[in-house]
C-alpha cells in the first residue's frame, strides 16, 4: 500500500486489507452553524434506487455534486459543488488524492431511523484505484466493516470533522454500512469524494 497521507492512521480489516482514519484539520468548517447550513441543503425527495428489480426510496436524502453517480440501477445526477463545501474538497483533493473530483452527500436524521445498508461502493465510472474518502459531521455513528465473502464484522466510531479513507481493494473485498440504532436519535452527514474517470 502507498504511504499513508498525513493526519491518518491505518486500521487494519485482515492481513491484505485495512481502511485509514483521522480527523479534518481544525481550521476547516465543522462547527454548528457549518452544519445547519449543510442541513439545509438536502433535498425535499428521497433518491430511489433500483433494488432486485423494483424502486425504492434510500432511507436518507441523497445528493449527488460535481460529477453524476451511477449506482444500484439509478443515477444521481449531479448540482455545481457548493461554496460551502469547496475547503473540504480542496483539502482532500490536496491531502489524499487530487482525482477526486465528485462529490455525495447523505443526510441522516436518527429520529426518522435513517441508515445505509449494507453494500459496495459501485465502481462504475470510477478511475481504477482511486479512494474513497468521507467526512462525517454531527452525530457520532458506527461505521461497520464486513467482509464482502465470510463472516463477523468490525466497527468504527466517526464522529464530528472524521475523515475516513476507504482504499480501492477495501472496498472491492469488504462491505461498509451505518447501521440505525434507536439511542441515536441525531442527525449526522456524510460526505463521500471519489475520483470519477
Amino acid at each position: 500500500m502507498q504511504a499513508y497521507p498525513s493526519g491518518f492512521q491505518r486500521q487494519p480489516l485482515d492481513r491484505a486489507h485495512g481502511i485509514l482514519l483521522g480527523l479534518l484539520p481544525d481550521e476547516m468548517p465543522q462547527n454548528t452553524y457549518f452544519f445547519e447550513k449543510l442541513w439545509n441543503l438536502h433535498p425535499p425527495q428521497f433518491h430511489e434506487i433500483r433494488m432486485h428489480g423494483r424502486l425504492l426510496k434510500t432511507p436518507r436524502w441523497q445528493q449527488a455534486y460535481g460529477r453524476d453517480y451511477q449506482y444500484s440501477g439509478s443515477r444521481n445526477n449531479a448540482l455545481p459543488v457548493p461554496e460551502l463545501l469547496e475547503p473540504h474538497w480542496e483539502w482532500a483533493r490536496e491531502t489524499v488524492d487530487a482525482r477526486l473530483d465528485g462529490l455525495l452527500l447523505n443526510w441522516y436524521d436518527g429520529a426518522h431511523g435513517h441508515y445505509i445498508g449494507r453494500h459496495r461502493d459501485s465502481t462504475s465510472g470510477l478511475q481504477l484505484g482511486a479512494p474513497i474518502v468521507t467526512l462525517s459531521f454531527g452525530e457520532r455513528r458506527t461505521f461497520r466493516m464486513r467482509p464482502w465473502k465470510g463472516s463477523g464484522y468490525v466497527d468504527f466510531e466517526v464522529g464530528n470533522g472524521s475523515a475516513l479513507l476507504l482504499p480501492h481493494e477495501t472496498n472491492l473485498a469488504w462491505t461498509h454500512e451505518v447501521p440505525a440504532f434507536k439511542k441515536l436519535r441525531g442527525r449526522r452527514i456524510s460526505l463521500a469524494l471519489r475520483g470519477f474517470a
